[in-house]
């Protein structure tokens, strides 16, 4: 296995083999019990204002990251991040997700929804909740339904992920002229969020300027054994799904 010791960018059975900050707001669905309604965004096309909402899947980033007080999440690039980080790396995604207005028990507000009114957030997660959402996926394909999102447990984040049986984002697109000012909002939203998620998602630092952050010597680092590198994270990512098979 070939692992770049940077971003990856992918889709549900589409690249990403290798899945099995500070900045914006993110949407962090921790309120016990609460359920939140999810569209998904970030589709081909969408830096060029035509998504395909039809296409195999929407898109995603991830990689190996750490977080480290001080500093935040860091892309971990080898074994001396990881000694930085005091622990090993542990392989996130990320994608842009429409949180629409709900009351706590999931229900839709109609009004603000009808209103237009949303945030369009990064929203990170690990690998396995990936894997529940291609599972769901195959079955119930997000250009077409939304994400029902449900905190079961608060400390640990622990999500019941369930498919609705439309895609509010989809009604909106559909609707055309009639609703194309709130489409356009939203496209010009994650066109932003989609700018920064990279950064957001952990920040690509060389290990002299985590040691300056940290308060240490930011002489020079001793450099990186690659072929370790490489090693640990293919060891890392050699148990995830391989949605392709």
């Amino acid at each position: 296995m070939s692992t770049a010791t940077g971003y990856a960018e992918f889709g549900f059975g589409d690249g990403d083999s290798s899945v099995k900050s500070k900045g914006n707001k993110r949407f962090d669905p921790k309120e016990l019990d609460k359920t939140y309604r999810v569209s998904f965004v970030w589709w081909p096309g969408l830096e060029e204002g035509e998504l395909d909402m039809d296409a195999e899947t929407p898109r995603f980033i991830g990689g190996p990251r750490s977080y480290i007080p001080k500093v935040g999440y860091i892309l971990n690039k080898g074994s001396e991040y990881t000694k930085l980080a005091g622990d090993q790396p542990r392989m996130g995604v990320g994608t842009i997700a429409i949180v629409w207005p709900t009351k706590d028990d999931g229900t839709p507000d109609k009004a603000r929804i009808a209103a237009g009114e949303c945030e369009v957030l990064p929203w990170f997660f690990g690998k396995s909740k990936y894997e529940q959402m291609a599972s769901i996926h195959r079955e119930f394909p997000f250009g077409s339904h939304d994400l029902s999102v449900t905190c079961t447990e608060a400390q640990f984040k622990k999500l019941n992920l369930s498919p609705c049986r439309e895609s509010l984002f989809r009604k909106f697109v559909e609707a055309g002229d009639k609703k194309a000012e709130v489409v356009e909002k939203i496209l010009a939203q994650a066109l932003v969020v989609a700018s920064t998620i990279r950064d957001d998602f952990a920040r690509d630092l060389t290990l002299d300027q985590i040691r300056e952050k940290l308060g240490k010597d930011g002489g020079v680092s001793t450099p990186t054994d690659t072929s370790a590198t490489t090693e640990e994270v293919d060891d890392l990512l050699d148990d995830i799904l391989n949605l392709s098979e």
